[in-house]
């Protein structure tokens, strides 16, 4: 959501088109994931970007933001698996947070 934000701060001051918007944020979220800061939160916002940007195309007639669509399904397609993976453990969040265990019990 930060990223989402500057991003559109930058437009809004700027005039800069919206591809650069999304770009901009497509490009904050890459930093942050590759940091492993607000990994669930970030790439959920990626995959909401890359859903929302090949909606758009499709609904407006306006050109992608990548090649096909493919491209933008397996964006949102490992979003979804950053989501329910996490941080690994040499991540920002494993040292804010700590590391996450999960414990079942025996049957």
């Amino acid at each position: 959501m930060l990223c989402l934000r500057v991003a559109l701060l930058v437009t809004l001051v700027t005039g800069i088109a919206p591809t650069i918007l999304i770009r901009l944020t497509l490009a904050c979220t890459g930093a942050f994931v590759i940091a492993g800061f607000l990994t669930p939160l970030v790439a959920s916002a990626g995959a909401a970007v890359a859903v929302g940007t090949a909606g758009w195309s499709l609904v407006t007639g306006a050109p992608l933001l990548f090649d096909s669509l493919r491209l933008h399904g397996l964006l949102a397609g490992v979003a979804a698996a950053l989501i329910m993976i996490g941080p690994g453990a040499y991540s920002v969040d494993a040292r804010l947070f700590g590391w996450r265990e999960l414990h079942m019990p025996d049957p």
